[in-house]
């Protein structure tokens, strides 16, 4: 049983700091103080963090320049206010409170605030740090308390029309005040919010002088107070030589527990690497061969033909909402509408600055205690790297609907429900690895650099299992190596506690894993995709080797600033 005490916040307390520590049983019972756990607690769960400086030096741009990023870093800011809203209403009101404090302890429980977005640590299972409030998977997005068996109760009830708007990513789902519920639109329910953002954008598009960024700085504005995302995500595709991008919207549902449909509002604003780019538009040519090199029958693949895949490398020196928060991610094929997938296509966007932070403070560190000594010597950033890089390409690979059965023509991420995200990261995880062979065979890509491709993605793979099994990737890397080791492909040995990968089995684990996972997707089969991560996505077998790491930081705590003058 954890310990608690009590971080005052009136005013009073605040200019007591020469007082005792300790607080009365009447000042604990306040309503305006805030129950956090020990310190010693608190420590902890900050040391699975490891803090990384993104600095940027804008003082040398135009004034014109300058002006534009400002206005976008401000919109980004305000993208927090959407997010918290949707995320935990209460951990928004301790952070207005908290930033008011300037005791150690106040500061800490403020850094886990702003790095989970809520009062619950994701690494630790939810486990609460501050507030008495128990944990709810579904957020504010829903009643406070409602399951998804009551959720689906009610939809059963509904006409066709409701019952999309209940489903529809974009709304929340509130009372009625008549003894049912009523699903409202997300640019209704955060009209003040995103009508500030709007007007950012549009006073940014009136700085720029690339015109296709005009173009899309107005068009999400549009969107954001409509949520009607299509010409938008069009305009973002198209993009051409603009030296600045903001990706901002409500985009994942990974923290949508009731139904997995839910998306939450995140901002990145970035200075794009035009060169970088470049280098990557040699996959695009290769999609249609990549979908086909899937080991599933025609009727499980997608047509990719004419299909658009940006791929962008950029440097981000602001994020917001969901992105600031939790995981941080260091690329996103975005955005997820599979109307946008099947229409247009999608934007790969690598973000250089957390590759870098991820590679040197997490994966290395990581990597030399669990992979054994001889495979060292494959380990490499550029090889983490390529596998990011496939990864990404092959969440357009692949049903995006059902492809057979009672669901065919159903959106997958809805047939499925809250399963699909870790679904999906490992069956990008995995086509993407398959593709990669692919690539080698064929000629595009460097086929002598097979074992540094391998390692580095095993070491990527003990990265993300460390975020347990809650969480869509952690879950996604447990039941890859749990399944390519019963498959030979993968080793581990008790004895020194270090793994290894079976090079001439590695191919064939890949292929079956890959199999199994798009026919999952492409069936839409709630039961059979949870008995599947029942049986593969768990952590008892490996939890032996990763007690070794565990004063290692598990994810990276970003520190941006930008140097104006």
């Amino acid at each position: 049983m954890r310990i608690f005490f009590v971080l005052l916040l009136t005013a009073i307390a605040a200019c007591q700091q020469d007082q005792p520590a300790t607080p009365s049983p009447e000042t604990e019972t306040k309503p305006s103080n805030i129950q956090i756990v020990d310190v010693a607690t608190l420590d902890k769960y900050l040391a699975q963090y490891a803090p990384y400086k993104m600095f940027f030096d804008a003082s040398a741009l135009p004034e014109q320049e300058k002006t534009l990023l400002r206005k976008l870093v401000e919109a980004s800011k305000l993208i927090d206010e959407a997010y918290l809203l949707q995320t935990s209403k209460a951990g928004m009101a301790m952070r207005a409170q908290l930033k008011a404090q300037s005791s150690e302890s106040a500061k800490k429980v403020l850094t886990l605030l702003r790095r989970n977005g809520m009062p619950y640590d994701q690494l630790q299972g939810h486990a609460r740090f501050a507030g008495d409030e128990p944990y709810y998977g579904g957020h504010e997005i829903y009643p406070r308390g409602m399951t998804a068996e009551e959720f689906d109760e009610y939809f059963a009830t509904l006409d066709d029309a409701d019952q999309q708007a209940f489903m529809n990513p974009y709304t929340v789902i509130r009372e009625d005040g008549n003894g049912g519920y009523r699903a409202v639109p997300y640019h209704v329910e955060y009209a003040e919010q995103v009508e500030k953002i709007a007007a950012l954008l549009r006073e940014a598009a009136d700085l720029t002088k690339n015109t296709s960024f005009r173009k899309y700085l107005l068009l999400k504005a549009d969107a954001l107070q409509s949520d009607d995302y299509f010409d938008a995500d069009s305009a973002w595709i198209d993009l051409e030589g603009n030296p600045y991008e903001l990706v901002i919207g409500p985009f994942e549902t990974y923290s949508d527990e009731i139904k997995g449909v839910k998306a939450k509002y995140e901002s990145f604003v970035e200075i794009v690497d035009q060169e970088e780019s470049r280098k990557l538009e040699v996959y695009k040519k290769h999609l249609p061969a990549l979908e086909d090199n899937l080991p599933i029958p025609d009727e499980y693949k997608s047509n990719v033909e004419g299909l658009s895949a940006k791929f962008v490398i950029v440097q981000d020196i602001h994020r917001g909402g969901e992105a600031g928060a939790g995981y941080q991610a260091v690329a996103a094929n975005l955005p997820n509408d599979p109307k946008v997938h099947a229409e247009k296509g999608t934007v790969k966007t690598f973000w250089k600055n957390m590759f870098t932070a991820r590679f040197e403070t997490i994966i290395r560190p990581v990597s030399e205690r669990l992979i054994a000594n001889e495979q060292q010597q494959y380990l490499s950033a550029d090889g983490f790297f390529q596998f990011v890089v496939m990864h990404e390409i092959c969440h357009a690979l692949g049903p995006r609907t059902v492809k057979v059965g009672p669901k065919k023509g159903q959106a997958a991420n809805a047939a499925i429900g809250p399963l699909y995200n870790a679904l999906e990261e490992g069956k990008a995880d995995i086509a993407g690895m398959l593709s990669l062979v692919w690539l080698m065979k064929n000629g595009v890509v460097d086929a002598a650099r097979e074992r540094e491709f391998y390692v580095s993605y095993l070491g990527s793979l003990f990265r993300s299992v460390r975020f347990g099994t809650q969480q869509a990737h952690g879950k996604a890397a447990a039941m890859s190596i749990n399944y390519l080791t019963d498959q030979g492909a993968i080793t581990y040995d008790a004895d020194s506690g270090r793994w290894s990968i079976v090079f001439d089995q590695f191919e064939n684990g890949v292929r079956n894993l890959a199999a199994e996972l798009l026919i999952l997707l492409g069936n839409g089969e709630t039961e059979a995709v949870r008995a599947f991560f029942d049986r593969w996505g768990v952590m008892p077998e490996l939890q032996a080797g990763l007690d070794g790491i565990a004063d290692l930081p598990v994810d990276v705590l970003p520190e941006y600033s930008i140097k104006w003058d």
